[in-house]
Order: C-alpha cells, then structure tokens, then sequence
C-alpha cells in the first residue's frame, strides 16, 4: 500500500466505512502452480462456516485421557479438505481421480497426489486468501494525525 493510499485509510469517515461494508463482497481467488505436476491450482478463501465444517468433519474419535474425554483434528486430512473445498477449477472428489487413487473421497487424493510441502503452502495460501494474512494493520495515532493536517 502506498502513502497516499495509507492517507485515504486513515481518513476514512463513518459514511466510508459503512459504505464498504455494505458494497459488494468478493470472496478473494488465487492461481498457483505444482510445477512438478505441471498443474495450476486456483484456490478461493473459504468462509468461517465452512471451515468449521471442515473441522468438524476431520474431528478423530474421543479418547480419554487422565480421566477426561479429549477430542482432536486429524490435521493431515484437514489440511487436506482445506485444499479439496478451495480448489475452483477442478473438483478433487473427481470419480477418475478417485478410482485411480483406490480412495474414498478428494481428500484421500490430496493426500496420496501432493508431497506434505506442496499441502503444506496450499493450506496456508488458502487461508492467507479466507483472511488469515497480514493485510490487518495497527494503525499509528501519529499517522492518522499527520494524515489529517491540511484536510477539511
């Protein structure tokens, strides 16, 4: 972001601000490319609901442990299923891609067909693109003081 665009941040009124969250929402999309595969995978943000579906959906079984039931994430597979619901230009769960694999869903593929470095950047492009990123900013007082001199 450049000056003038950090300026027009810092100066925004409330009419602004309401302006923007009441505009059009766009869910962000991203292509990237497993060049040893020679593939490119476009990938879009997924939203709070869907990935606690995800999560949900990866939970293992209940175990107790020191006398407390205990539940946790399988992370491979939701790692897994992160990649599988935010590829848009082709569909993971894919009867070819599954038959050939010898598996029973998208996930299993993602696991079988991408090296754990390869899961590993997806996952984390997947969720810089649901917000998970460093776009958030602190905003320095002395900046939004030397931003409204002269304005008005």
């Amino acid at each position: 972001m450049n000056k003038n665009e950090q300026n027009s941040v810092l100066a925004m009124k409330e009419e602004d601000i309401l302006a923007k969250l009441l505009g059009e929402y766009t869910i962000p999309t991203k292509t990237f490319e497993i060049k040893r595969l020679g593939i490119r995978i476009d990938l879009k943000g997924l939203t709070d609901k869907e990935l606690k579906a995800l999560k949900k959906e990866c939970m293992m079984k209940p175990k107790k442990v020191n006398g407390r039931w205990e539940e946790k994430v399988n992370g491979d597979d939701y790692d897994a299923a992160i990649i599988a619901a935010s590829t848009t230009n082709f569909d993971w769960n894919n009867s070819k891609l599954v038959e050939k694999y010898q598996v029973g869903d998208g996930k299993k593929v993602v696991l079988k067909r991408l090296l754990p470095g390869e899961r590993s950047f997806l996952v984390t492009k997947a969720l810089e693109l649901s917000g998970y990123n460093d776009d958030i900013e602190e905003v320095d007082e002395d900046d939004i003081k030397n931003s409204s001199v002269g304005e008005e």
